[in-house]
């Protein structure tokens, strides 16, 4: 990597500085606080006090997600690169919760694990290369503006999921939130800042401004099918409560998604459902409290497969 992201002139909490690492990416807190949860070389890129923690800690974060992938799935031509390189309907649990992995390792975990993580997905995108046979047109999953497409969407699904579910954040917290995710942006190598929003007026300019390329694909229309047309079948109380969820998840996105998803008769109810959703989602944080979960997720990253590199440098 040589020229990356950095963190532009926005105010960092109390006491704190954003210094260098060897790697380039910026980090969002001072190594060593004293508020440590575990007992580990450092806060990785983020720490406790950052607003990163606290939004990916809280159970809305996994509507976000749902719904950023739905944006993500909208560009085109990454999709058919996506359909001619993996077979993605075989493990979509499996990589699910591979990607939750790898953003609890770049979030909670410490530097040395987050950048292994980063460099093993970077060299997933090096390796995903498609060729066209028609045109002969190259797809690569390497691709600048498709990476910066799926940064930005999920730093966008995370913010609605917030408004409309919590926790609640402030104007400055959100565009806060949006700086701080730029080290996630350099660490899969977004190396072109006129690809990342600063604030959250330019974050939702950018999808606003990204919409006329975007289309429903044979694959996308695929991976939202339970979304566009849940079933009603099983549990009464069970399906109430999935429906609901997938309608508040739907109700996230902007107008001209829901129009190329063609979620038809639905939208008058998605208000209604996202208010239904935030209770579920406000029972979830009292049985779990975002302390308690974040604790979770930072001791976890210590034992997925990159706990080799702590070995390593043992």
């Amino acid at each position: 990597m040589t020229d990356h992201a950095t963190l532009p002139d926005t105010p960092l909490p109390t006491g704190q500085s954003p210094q260098a690492p060897a790697r380039g990416c910026p980090i969002a807190h001072a190594p060593g606080s004293a508020h440590d949860l575990v007992d580990r070389s450092d806060n990785g890129y983020f720490g406790p006090d950052s607003v990163s923690w606290r939004v990916f800690a809280d159970p809305a974060a996994q509507l976000g997600g749902v719904a950023a992938i739905l944006l993500q799935s909208l560009n085109p031509m990454m999709m058919r690169l996506f359909a001619e390189t993996s077979d993605y309907l075989a493990d979509v649990e499996g990589r699910g919760e591979r990607t939750g992995r790898y953003l609890d390792t770049i979030v909670y975990g410490d530097r040395a694990h987050a950048e292994a993580a980063a460099e093993a997905v970077n060299r997933l995108h090096a390796a995903s290369i498609w060729t066209d046979p028609r045109t002969g047109q190259i797809l690569r999953a390497d691709n600048e503006e498709w990476l910066a497409w799926t940064h930005n969407t999920l730093v966008y699904g995370l913010l609605r999921a917030a408004e409309a579910f919590g926790p609640e954040l402030s104007t400055a917290d959100q565009d806060r939130f949006i700086v701080e995710q730029h080290i996630a942006a350099c660490l899969v190598e977004i190396e072109d800042d006129s690809y990342l929003p600063s604030t959250r007026a330019e974050l939702d300019a950018y999808i606003e401004a990204n919409k006329d390329w975007m289309a429903l694909t044979l694959p996308a229309a695929e991976l939202s099918r339970s979304l566009r047309k849940p079933s009603l079948s099983g549990n009464p109380v069970a399906t109430w409560i999935t429906v609901n969820v997938q309608d508040g998840i739907l109700s996230l996105l902007p107008d001209w998604a829901l129009l190329l998803f063609g979620i038809e008769g639905r939208p008058m109810n998605l208000g209604a459902a996202a208010k239904t959703t935030r209770k579920i989602v406000d029972s979830a944080r009292q049985n779990a409290s975002a302390a308690d979960m974040i604790a979770e997720v930072t001791s976890r990253v210590q034992t997925h497969p990159y706990r080799k590199v702590r070995r390593a440098g043992q």
